[in-house]
């Protein structure tokens, strides 16, 4: 990660220390129905929204250093009958931007859970600047698994997924440069930690590795080596 992230990070967790000490007061919340990640049943046809950031460091082979700002995150979801949900996420950072929409079955038993998904994204990306006309534009499956655990004030969830490219395609004016057929492209692993801070506001905390051929922050800088590169992130959010 970048040093600046790492500072962030830093800053983010001192500065959160006196919330941490005031919620010792607080009255008690179930961080297994607050939670975002952890799997469980949502409250029937209610939406949550979660909001923040996640920095990732790119390959030496794509650039020399990890992207200069971080991606915004937009993450949503609504809660149905019979342990069902769906998870909406909207994820940009200007030139690369990716929609995601899924839906999970989720089932907990004592303190542990998990949930089966499946979601479908769709990426664009678009550099008209310094003399660039660029597109790429990519649609996504992303089957997936997640396992979780809760104590009274914390929540873990593990998280994977397959990453198969359904479409893909790459423009520079109205030139087609590449057609990407259905291709699986990796797998992913998370881990996340969520944290009340205080009332029935949530912290997340995630570290997710994608050993991928082609990730979609990155179109701009698409490699046409075939093989696999661990690309790391982090993220950040905060419960509304």
């Amino acid at each position: 990660m970048k040093k600046n992230s790492l500072l962030l990070l830093i800053a983010f967790i001192l500065l959160s220390a006196p919330l941490l000490r005031a919620q010792e007061n607080a009255p008690p919340v179930d961080i297994g129905k607050e939670s975002m990640y952890f799997p469980h049943r949502y409250q029937k046809y209610h939406v949550q929204t979660g909001l923040g950031l996640f920095f990732t460091k790119l390959p030496f082979d794509w650039v020399e250093s990890a992207l200069e700002a971080p991606l915004i995150s937009l993450h949503l979801t609504f809660g149905l009958p019979a342990g069902f949900s769906l998870e909406g996420n909207v994820n940009t950072i200007f030139v690369s931007n990716q929609v995601s929409l899924g839906v999970r079955w989720n089932y907990i038993y004592r303190n542990f859970s998990f949930n089966l998904g499946y979601d479908l994204g769709y990426s664009l990306g678009i550099m008209t600047f310094a003399g660039f006309k660029n597109m790429g534009m990519m649609l996504t499956q992303y089957p997936n698994l997640s396992i979780g655990f809760k104590t009274k004030t914390l929540a873990f969830t593990v998280k994977g997924e397959a990453v198969i490219i359904a479409w893909g395609q790459m423009k520079t004016g109205e030139n087609v440069l590449m057609n990407s057929p259905d291709f699986f492209d990796g797998v992913t692993g998370a881990i996340y930690l969520e944290q009340r801070i205080f009332k029935k506001k949530i912290l997340i905390i995630g570290f997710k590795d994608n050993y991928v051929k082609y990730y979609w922050p990155a179109w701009m800088v698409f490699t046409t080596f075939n093989r696999y590169y661990h690309i790391p992130e982090l993220h950040i959010l905060w419960v509304l």
